[in-house]
């Protein structure tokens, strides 16, 4: 396998006045392309943490992240927004579906916004034919055909979290980061969550990285690390 993203020796700390709370404590990991790698380990451990640092979210204290080997973390914020925005998909436990749009909008908005900030323009084209087109088959994929014009307040909790998978993928990113993408829904659902995310790594040849508690989830990755104490366990 090709390697995707390589972590070298990572570290996160929080500070509160002289108060030090170290949370990654020298993380080591190479990520594959195409693969889905769920990351496990007790809550407070840090998944989330090394998950938004993946994302560009946050930064690091210490170390590198290499994305087919360029260190972003030597990059300014106007570069990790940039790489951010074309690189980098993600799955949120809570959808963070934006209210006022249909699940066909919501998809589609993430390319318009970029497409928005590439013209150096306020103004968000949302006649972008092409990418309508791409947000509903990207919604088909997912198996919500039948739901483009439904409102988040009218889709279940899982048609919610579809959504939020065709999100991820509409700027076609090199990996989709996901946070618990099952922490909310039941059993039933999770398993069809999960049936999304396999398909869409098969057919898209995409990476996944999930954080997860759920086991199930996890057993169904490609490949499974455990974080413990701030590292991945051996």
């Amino acid at each position: 396998m090709d390697t995707l993203i390589t972590i070298d020796n990572l570290h996160k700390s929080f500070y509160d006045g002289d108060s030090e709370l170290k949370v990654l404590k020298g993380v080591n990991l190479d990520i594959y392309t195409s693969e889905i790698l769920s990351i496990m380990g007790a809550s407070g451990v840090g998944k989330s943490t090394l998950l938004h640092i993946l994302g560009t979210l946050d930064r690091p204290t210490s170390g590198s992240i290499l994305y087919e080997d360029e260190d972003i973390t030597t990059f300014s914020e106007r570069q990790l927004a940039s790489f951010r925005n074309n690189a980098i998909g993600f799955v949120f436990q809570f959808h963070q579906l934006l209210p006022e749009f249909t699940a066909l909008e919501n998809v589609a908005m993430g390319r318009l916004i970029k497409i928005s900030k590439r013209n150096k323009s306020r103004d968000t084209d949302l006649n972008n034919n092409s990418t309508y087109q791409d947000a509903q088959r990207l919604l088909e994929d997912v198996g919500l055909a039948e739901r483009l014009d439904h409102y988040p307040s009218q889709l279940s909790g899982g048609e919610r979290q579809r959504v939020a998978i065709a999100r991820a993928l509409i700027n076609q990113p090199k990996v989709v980061l996901a946070d618990e993408p099952t922490g909310n829904i039941d059993d039933k659902t999770s398993q069809a969550v999960l049936n999304v995310l396999q398909k869409i790594n098969e057919r898209l040849q995409q990476t996944f990285i999930i954080v997860t508690h759920d086991s199930r989830l996890a057993e169904r990755a490609d490949r499974t690390v455990e974080l413990v104490d701030g590292k991945i366990a051996d």
